[in-house]
């Protein structure tokens, strides 16, 4: 499995996919699951509820059972939450997420990249750095993006151990050392 799934997280993507029995069918419960998992983040009240050793199973899985009434989450989709909590994993919820995400990805070969820059570029620079980058890797590329002001102008771009550097202070970096070079060599 790739980066974001460890190694507790497998047999639970494993016997989602085989129960769900599709691709497709697993990416189905990720809205649903999704929802669970901000209100397990949004929630410290649910968080210890859930890990409360003097509340009992019952009352634990009748929680588990409304949060996912409440997030309109299939039967697949419950089994699995309820599984996380009786296995004492249920916290772990957005981890195991992460890694039905990479399954998902592996199994449709695409591939994540990450675009840094100091502010939002729209969807039309987002679009063609993409497509760039597809044509590029020839396999299908999900933009993640991130901000970060460091950068000062320009963006970067993170696809596996790959960097594209477009970045204001990479190239200030450049000219500086190209003029500490020029006074040194006079």
């Amino acid at each position: 499995m790739r980066a974001g799934g460890s190694a507790f997280t497998r047999p639970y993507v494993d016997a989602l996919f085989e129960v769900a029995g599709s691709a497709d069918a697993v990416e189905a419960l990720l809205p649903s699951l999704d929802t669970v998992a901000r209100a397990l983040e949004s929630s410290e009240e649910l968080r210890v509820f859930a890990t409360n050793p003097a509340i009992g199973r019952t009352e634990k899985r009748a929680l588990v059972a409304a949060l996912a009434a409440s997030a309109g989450a299939p039967d697949v989709a419950a089994r699995l939450l309820r599984a996380l909590l009786d296995r004492g994993r249920f916290l772990a919820l957005a981890s195991v997420l992460e890694a039905i995400r990479s399954r998902l990805d592996e199994a449709r070969g695409v591939v994540e990249a990450t675009l840094l820059s100091v502010a939002p570029l729209g969807e039309d620079a987002e679009r063609g750095i993409r497509e760039a980058l597809e044509a590029r890797t020839r396999t299908r590329v999900r933009l993640r993006t991130e901000l970060d002001p460091s950068l000062l102008s320009g963006f970067v771009v993170r696809l596996g151990s790959e960097v594209f550097d477009a970045s204001l202070s990479r190239r200030l970096a450049r000219a500086r050392k190209a003029l500490q070079g020029a006074s040194g060599a006079a």
